[in-house]
């Protein structure tokens, strides 16, 4: 990338700083021992007719043999099923596969091909924050690869009907949101390495851990604004997709301005989800769920009390990928009218369901 180009970037990075610490705004899309192994999840053998499914990918491809499955296999099982749309929660790319344009831009081609207009895709570290690595061929700032991440991906708004409703979040392109057949979906951008506080090698800490705290503000704000906005829509059911495995932080602690980088950097969502979740709960007798569908790391996982006492009706599901063999997709049903199961998963080559609980 040219540096001249970068150094700008990096001045505009900064003065996103002032207008979005504090608020964030919509962007209309017409703008554009071996331990026991888990048992798997019991699922409702027969959904309920007026049930919704979509395809979630993520965490692929990290190899030769994968990209080569996902092209001659995945692909085309994805397009033949025809969702309504197709989640990709990031990773596309492997860790030891250098941040090039070239590789992104084909990775974008690859997987926005499956279902044009209709592929929501939401970051990985593996694009951006691990893009410094030594031990890469040509290691590069993460902050220049977060840019140009959002120019490849991002520069353009999907053409979607207005009854979707979908929006992105100013700034935060990647944030999304849309409506379909009464659920509420979104995307927020979450990361490991610590949600980018960690690891910091080739840029201005201060900077980056400031532009770290500015995307969770933004991240904040659009999860608060998504619950009202589903709220207001009266939505049956919600669904929420993010890379991180936020149950797996790299640190203790909350983040404060004293400890900035070696602390839990998912606490505040965790808490901020539940709160919300337990209020857009509240229908009469019923009880809207919410699911969180999220990558990262190994385990293929539904957890259902991943909400706790405080918000029973907050479910997550770890979907397949991060080496899982082989490269596959995951087929998500919601069920509003199935409070016992309102989520079911299983992957949509191998018809695998995940475990019942996550470890």
């Amino acid at each position: 990338m040219n540096m001249t180009f970068a150094a700008h970037q990096k001045s505009f990075l900064t003065g996103i700083l002032l207008c979005t610490a504090f608020s964030a705004f919509n962007l209309n899309a017409a703008t554009p021992s071996p331990q026991p192994q888990p048992q798997p999840l019991q699922q409702t053998q027969q959904p309920q007719q007026n049930a919704m499914r979509f395809i979630a990918i993520g965490d692929t491809p990290y190899s030769a043999d994968e990209e080569r499955r996902l092209k001659q296999e995945v692909a085309g099982a994805i397009k033949a099923y025809a969702p309504p749309f197709v989640v990709h929660y990031g990773d596309l790319k492997g860790g030891t596969e250098n941040c090039s344009e070239d590789l992104l831009v084909a990775r974008r081609d690859f997987f926005y091909g499956l279902l044009p207009n209709r592929v929501f895709y939401t970051p990985g570290d593996n694009e951006w924050t691990d893009c410094d690595r030594s031990f890469l061929e040509a290691p590069v700032s993460e902050l220049d690869s977060l840019d140009l991440l959002r120019r490849v991906f991002f520069s353009s708004p999907i053409d979607l009907p207005k009854n979707w409703q979908y929006a992105r979040q100013a700034n935060f392109p990647e944030n999304a949101r849309w409506m379909q057949d009464g659920i509420f979906f979104m995307t927020v951008h979450m990361v490991s390495t610590n949600n980018g506080r960690m690891e910091i090698r080739l840029d201005d800490i201060e900077l980056a851990l400031a532009l770290v705290e500015a995307r969770d503000q933004a991240n904040r704000v659009w999860l608060k604004e998504s619950f009202a906005t589903a709220l207001k829509a009266d939505a049956k059911a919600m669904v929420i997709v993010t890379q991180a495995d936020v149950t797996s932080p790299d640190a203790e602690g909350p983040c404060t301005a004293v400890n900035r980088m070696h602390c839990d950097a998912f606490q505040n969502f965790r808490e901020n989800l539940k709160r919300n979740a337990r209020k857009f709960a509240k229908r009469g007798e019923a009880r809207r769920p919410v699911l969180l569908l999220h990558g990262d790391t190994n385990p293929f996982c539904m957890d259902k009390t991943f909400g706790g006492s405080q918000a029973p009706n907050l479910w997550r599901l770890n979907a397949w990928g991060d080496f899982k063999s082989p490269a596959d997709a995951t087929l998500v049903t919601v069920q509003p009218g199935n409070p016992p199961q309102p989520f079911t998963a299983e992957t949509l080559l191998g018809h695998e369901v995940p475990a019942q609980r996550c470890e």
